[in-house]
């Protein structure tokens, strides 16, 4: 089969652009040439032999640098002294800037200009050292002769390098501008505390509805952390109350004969106020700061967002639970602080000398059922409550480091002032009613 004179040509050609390695011209060699306008940076070539794969060293092994490539060993970087000119000749790259860099910046002192005409290669390691170099020099000394792909590299560098820009101070509000934001402020948050309400009692209905939408392992493991794990720390509390309420009674008490009623001024004051109260403040310092910090840390994660997006409500999932096991365990813990803190009073009352038979009639006599019915039913609306704003204060969390702290901080103190006020308020209904 004869071939035609122009495939001869072509294959000769083929041939050539082969590359013949024992005559020490790599493959395309000349066809790498940085484009125009692009960065310039070295051929894969001139980045240096580097180290075979099976020739890998051992580990802990130092690793001795690789020699100049003999190819462009006459491109390697010269930094001269001309005068008042500072001349870079060249690559100037990270594997060649490194061994003129003291040299460069021993030069530039006292230079006028620097000449980069004679810079064929500079990447961002070259363009730290030309630049330190300017400003060893000083900062107005002009580069000259840069190519345009060097120029733009150094351009680049210099941006990067600059400082952000300082942040203009805010403007201080007036008094009047700062009042109207205060004030739009709170109504925001009014908004938002009546809308998860809402959305509260929404769920509680639409639960009511359909109860397998409820987990009932998420309500007794809720059960577990808010009223089992908080028995050690309420009763000790209810002990420590009860004696205190019994001698700073019996001191006022005994000047006028009276101390003998020292059993019904506790008994009243605990079933009716102290007890809610306290345990209360138990359930928002330990349990709502951790329903605000569990759902905080699930909204800074976006965790919330991915239950919303699969089509989950976050209410039905991580509120209502918690919900329910305030509102359950709140009167159990009440109680547990009552029943608590007239042990704690029963036994200052046997150290003062009055027979344990005196103490259980003086409290029959003083207390009814009533008593302990209207304080358990204000400890429950309390558990409601404050599980309510900490969970509130977790799903409304921003971002950030801070985030997770400021709703736990919120859920705690939200919680006790609800618990004041509430408590204010049942004070007033209970006076109303005749209770």
């Amino acid at each position: 089969m004869r071939r035609r004179k122009g495939d001869e040509d072509r294959l000769s050609l083929v041939g050539e652009g082969a590359g013949d390695r024992r005559e020490g011209q790599p493959e395309g060699a000349s066809e790498r040439v940085s484009a125009p306008g692009s960065p310039a940076l070295p051929p894969a070539e001139d980045m240096g032999p580097g180290r075979a794969p099976d020739a890998a060293p051992e580990p802990g092994a130092a690793v001795e640098p690789s020699a100049p490539s003999g190819n462009h060993g006459d491109q390697a970087p010269q930094v001269e002294r001309d005068g008042d000119a500072l001349r870079f000749t060249g690559r100037l790259t990270s594997l060649t800037a490194g061994s003129i860099w003291r040299q460069a910046l021993e030069k530039a002192k006292g230079a006028r200009r620097i000449d980069l005409s004679g810079l064929e290669v500079l990447d961002t390691s070259g363009a730290a050292l030309v630049i330190a170099a300017t400003g060893a020099a000083g900062q107005d000394v002009p580069v000259e002769g840069a190519s345009q792909p060097v120029s733009a590299v150094l351009e680049r560098s210099r941006a990067a390098a600059k400082p952000p820009p300082p942040v203009a101070p805010g403007q201080r509000l007036g008094l009047v501008r700062w009042l109207g934001a205060w004030g739009v402020g709170r109504v925001k948050t009014a908004g938002d505390g009546a809308a998860f309400l809402g959305e509260s009692a929404a769920t509680v209905v639409n639960t009511v509805r359909r109860p397998r939408d409820l987990r009932v392992a998420d309500v007794l493991r809720h059960l577990d952390e808010v009223g089992t794990r908080a028995f050690g720390l309420t009763m000790l509390l209810g002990v420590l109350i009860g004696v205190i309420l019994a001698f700073q009674s019996a001191i006022p008490m005994r000047q006028f004969g009276a101390d003998i009623f020292v059993p019904r001024l506790v008994g009243i004051s605990l079933l009716r106020e102290l007890g809610p109260l306290l345990a209360g403040v138990i359930l928002a310092g330990r349990t709502g700061s951790a329903y605000a910090a569990e759902l905080g840390t699930m909204t800074v994660n976006e965790e919330v967002s991915a239950l919303r997006i699969m089509g989950i409500d976050p209410m039905v999932l991580l509120v209502m639970p918690r919900l329910i096991a305030a509102t359950i365990a709140m009167p159990v813990l009440a109680l547990l602080m009552n029943l608590a803190g007239l042990i704690g009073m029963t036994i200052v009352m046997l150290g003062l000398g009055f027979p344990l038979q005196l103490v259980l009639n003086q409290l029959s006599a003083g207390i009814a059922v009533g008593d302990l019915v209207g304080g358990l039913g204000k400890a429950a609306v309390f558990g409601l409550v404050i599980a309510g704003i900490g969970c509130r204060a977790g799903l409304s969390a921003g971002s950030g480091p801070r985030a997770v702290g400021d709703a736990a901080t919120a859920a705690v103190v939200g919680g006790i002032v609800a618990l004041v006020v509430l408590d204010g308020v049942f004070a007033v209904l209970f006076f109303r009613l005749g209770w």
